[in-house]
């Protein structure tokens, strides 16, 4: 295979439990972000890795984080999908156990 990178453009902050976290983020030429991640649960309840697309920033710069809208990359379901992986950063310590997690015939 070729590596090529994302194309990262920025970076959103959030808080869980507490704690900051970011995930550096592709911009899509409509505006909207896209983000790969993986997490605690990533491999071990969950696939390896998986999709956000948190949308558009509003005026004020804000974007609402809802990780129940995390999905699947295609990879997961065929192999001859080629996927990219979290970039360096984007992998979570804590815990998503939101959105899709795993095929269920895995």
């Amino acid at each position: 295979g070729v590596e090529r990178g994302l194309g990262l453009g920025g970076e959103i902050a959030f808080t869980v439990a507490g704690d900051e976290h970011t995930l550096q983020v592709a911009i899509e030429p409509d505006g909207s972000l896209w983000a790969v991640f993986a997490d605690a649960t990533s491999g071990n309840g969950s696939y390896r890795f998986r999709f956000l697309r948190p949308g558009p920033p509003a005026a004020d710069g804000r974007v609402n984080v809802d990780f129940n809208r995390a999905l699947l990359p295609p990879c997961a379901f065929a192999d001859h999908f080629i996927c990219p992986f979290p970039p360096p950063g984007n992998t979570l310590a804590v815990p998503v156990p939101a959105g899709e997690r795993n095929r269920l015939d895995a």
